[in-house]
């Protein structure tokens, strides 16, 4: 079977979990990283890599975009980056992973979406959460009906912000920075493969700090048929990724989304206001799976039945339309 042989671009800290990722997959092969800072590459390949000597450090993303060799592209870069790199990946008939979010507007990801379609190459958005066992778990429990109609969820994604990372919050919201582009992603995206259907509007506020970044974020989705869905985000709160879904015959508690892949996953329910069950998940790494389930696409040749270009268009609309509600304190079409 083919091998598919990568290409990362930025030195980001998410390479710890992608990067083995990609080398414990049986098909595919790291050649280049690529930092744009001096001596990051390297830094990275040694720390996180089991190959480290056969994988090569640069400092110029065009020579991991024009390599003859490489066939899948992973981005890593900061969120308002994402855009321009993917577009000159895509026309070298590169597939790319990109980390959430895919671009910061609707029309980004559009413009993403086109290219991929017309160099016939796959391109899927950085969610790892939906490979883990446990969400398989809980989509099979809302489609077997069991809660009943699904009314309402909540989800809550916060940490708090150490000085290491401040680089999240030193660049205002409209470019990039902030809780709702870093965590946000995750808390809509979870609310949306939950409740189903179309968001229709978006209401959210926001606390900045002094680079107009938000520090927390709060929000409702409401979707075409007028069910609602809420969020709080947050830098400087204790852990928490959690969410709740709220159906007309039970209730149903995500504990932890972004599950270690060493720790057992655990998911609460009620029925019909009954006793309380807990069900214990196996173990994965949704980042292993997550590369799994795109090379399947690279090789069949087919689009993500997790993670479709128009499940990251809508994305990209709702995400929008949150950031222009924070600007405006007023509902926002999506």
């Amino acid at each position: 079977m083919k091998t598919i042989n990568w290409g990362i671009l930025g030195a980001a800290r998410v390479n710890q979990r992608l990067l083995p990722a990609i080398e414990n997959n049986p098909h595919s092969k790291l050649i280049m990283l690529a930092s744009r800072r001096d001596g990051a590459a390297q830094e990275c390949i040694n720390q996180y890599s089991k190959y480290a000597s056969e994988v090569k450090a640069s400092q110029d993303f065009d020579e991991v975009i024009q390599h003859p060799d490489i066939n899948a592209i992973y981005i890593p870069l900061a969120n308002e980056e994402h855009t321009e790199v993917a577009l000159k990946a895509i026309q070298h008939k590169k597939h790319v992973l990109i980390e959430k979010p895919m671009a910061l507007t609707k029309n980004e990801v559009v413009q993403i979406a086109n290219a991929a379609k017309k160099n016939e190459v796959q391109v899927i958005e950085g969610f790892m959460y939906v490979f883990h066992p446990q969400f398989d778990f809980i989509q099979q429990m809302i489609a077997s009906g069991k809660l009943g109609q699904i009314q309402y969820a909540h989800s809550m994604f916060s940490f708090p912000i150490q000085p290491a990372r401040y680089y999240r919050i030193n660049r205002s919201i409209k470019d990039g920075g902030g809780a709702h582009w870093d965590i946000g992603p995750y808390a809509i995206h979870t609310l949306r493969q939950v409740m189903g259907g179309s968001v229709k509007c978006a209401f959210a506020t926001a606390k900045m700090n002094t680079h107009q970044a938000d520090m927390s974020t709060s929000g409702i989705l409401e979707f075409t048929d007028q069910r609602r869905a809420s969020f709080d985000i947050s830098f400087e709160c204790t852990r928490r990724s959690e969410f709740e879904i709220f159906g007309d015959k039970g209730r149903l508690k995500c504990h932890t989304v972004w599950q270690h892949e060493d720790d057992e996953a655990l998911v609460s329910y009620e029925l019909d206001g009954g006793k309380a069950t807990t069900e214990k998940i196996p173990k994965g790494n949704h980042f292993d799976l997550e590369v799994s389930h795109f090379v399947n696409c690279i090789l069949n040749n087919k689009e993500s039945d997790k993670l479709s270009m128009d499940d990251a268009i809508h994305q990209a609309a709702t995400m929008e339309a949150v950031y222009q509600s924070i600007q405006n304190t007023q509902w926002v079409s999506v």
